[in-house]
């Protein structure tokens, strides 16, 4: 050979400039890491509007109030009073609110028969009667509470009655309103009586709640995107807080206690709590939702972007370059794993291992404790040290930022469009203001990172439908 110095000098600088390394892939446990969930508080006013009480209450009470057919009719005292009597609305029923008490008034008409003889007496003169028609306008208050087994407890008093026309009889040559205001006066606490039980028996916020309960465990589809990601919400408890009023409307303080889970899937698979638990009562509540929401984000798709961002690039280190040509981040424990195939100043799978942590001030997942895995760091140190102690670590740290807040933002318009999806969303509108997200922790899973959330929000909800009795 002519030139064997020559050969031994281009020999040298191939071995300098391409080291080939053997590693391997270190190895991992798929076990599933437990992530506990706070209890979550859903506090929000629900506005119920005048019109849908209005509209139930001239639905259950009707419009014929009280009719006495004939004379054999017994009073309150068991005595015979010879008076047939029917009374009707004449128009619907208007609502008026003080907090949780209702103003309403009901104008009247009544028709009135007053027997002048006894048909016991003069069977012949049995259609012999008084005979006059005239209306009112009666005013009542009827203070609302729930039970704690969600019955409407109803209380009805009567506040006053207004003439709207001339009480005569026989031409006028009888005046019969002091009779009638007698009549009122004796009959009021059955009339209260049977209309606190009219709206008690007509108005069933406990099967609106219990379908409400039931129609709140099922999934809502937070994430359309392959695997489909659901919400399962576990509720707990329904509480109660002030009745009171806002912009004419009923408005009624309360809030559900949860849990929340995410689920993978076309089709989750859930149970549901059929029971409604007994209503919790407290003399006020607050109006924010506090809520805990786990978020996923699959390896797969930070894989995509990772090779996006890598796959092709060369990297100056230490005089030599590096060129990327795989790249893939796994989960084991609680590190993330990164595998990065490379060619240049060397041959071969580096793998690294570090902890995601959240970064607020830039809303990403950054990775702290990030190093070179121990057994590639070994292999290195025989044969290619310098990359141990290069700006090669640091670059890839920088380039496994994964933002975080793209993720978040899909959150709320996730969540209402899951509301209004689903049966519950056509009977209520929920509007979500001030959202507020805090990620709390990342977890390490097998398949995907986990970011826990805390949501503070303002959330109203305002009935659009009182449902079916």
């Amino acid at each position: 050979m002519r030139h064997p110095c020559l050969v031994l000098i281009f020999l040298i600088i191939g071995l300098i400039a391409c080291k080939k390394i053997k590693t391997e892939r270190p190895p991992c446990s798929d076990a599933e890491v437990f992530i506990p969930i706070d209890t979550s508080y859903l506090s929000t006013p629900l506005i119920i509007p005048t019109h849908l009480i209005e509209d139930k209450l001239n639905q259950v009470i009707g419009k014929v109030l009280r009719e006495d057919p004939d004379f054999e009719h017994l009073n309150a005292d068991g005595e015979k009073e010879g008076l047939k009597m029917k009374i009707s609305r004449l128009g619907a029923i208007k609502v008026h609110w003080k907090n949780n008490v209702a103003r309403y008034q009901a104008p009247l008409q009544v028709l009135i028969e007053k027997q002048i003889i006894s048909s016991n007496v003069m069977p012949a003169l049995e259609n012999l009667a008084l005979k006059t028609a005239f209306s009112l306008r009666l005013i009542f208050e009827t203070t609302l509470d729930l039970g704690t087994d969600w019955q409407l407890k109803p209380k009805t008093r009567f506040v006053s009655f207004e003439w709207l026309s001339e009480v005569k009889a026989l031409g006028g040559l009888i005046d019969i309103k002091k009779i009638v205001e007698r009549r009122i006066y004796k009959t009021m606490p059955d009339v209260l009586r049977n209309m606190d039980d009219t709206i008690r028996n007509g108005i069933h916020i406990d099967r609106v709640m219990r379908r409400v309960w039931k129609k709140i465990q099922r999934p809502l589809l937070i994430n359309r995107n392959a695997p489909l990601v659901w919400l399962k919400i576990h509720p707990i408890q329904f509480e109660m807080g002030k009745i009171t009023t806002k912009d004419g409307n009923l408005m009624v303080q309360g809030r559900l206690s949860a849990t929340t889970e995410t689920i993978l899937g076309d089709t989750p698979v859930y149970t549901v709590l059929n029971r409604l638990p007994p209503l919790i009562k407290h003399p006020t509540l607050p109006d924010t939702a506090f809520l805990y929401i786990r978020t996923e984000i699959p390896y797969d798709q930070i894989n995509t972007v990772l090779n996006e961002n890598l796959i092709g690039k060369t990297f100056p280190v230490s005089g030599r370059r590096i060129k990327i040509k795989s790249a893939k981040i796994w989960g084991c424990g609680d590190n993330l794993f990164l595998q990065l195939l490379v060619t240049g100043g060397v041959k071969g799978d580096v793998y690294f291992q570090g902890k995601p942590v959240y970064e607020p001030s830039t809303q990403t997942i950054s990775i702290q404790n990030f190093d070179f895995e121990v057994h590639t760091a070994e292999v290195l140190l025989s044969s290619a040290d310098w990359l141990l102690h290069s700006t090669f670590k640091a670059q890839m740290q920088t380039a496994l930022s994964i933002p975080l807040q793209t993720q978040i933002v899909k959150i709320p318009d996730a969540i209402i469009q899951g509301i209004e999806n689903g049966r519950a969303g056509k009977k209520m509108d929920v509007q979500i203001d001030a959202w507020d997200f805090r990620p709390q922790k990342i977890t390490v899973q097998p398949n995907a990172l986990t970011a826990l959330i805390i949501v503070h929000a303002k959330v109203r909800i305002e009935l659009e439908r009182l449902g079916k009795n």
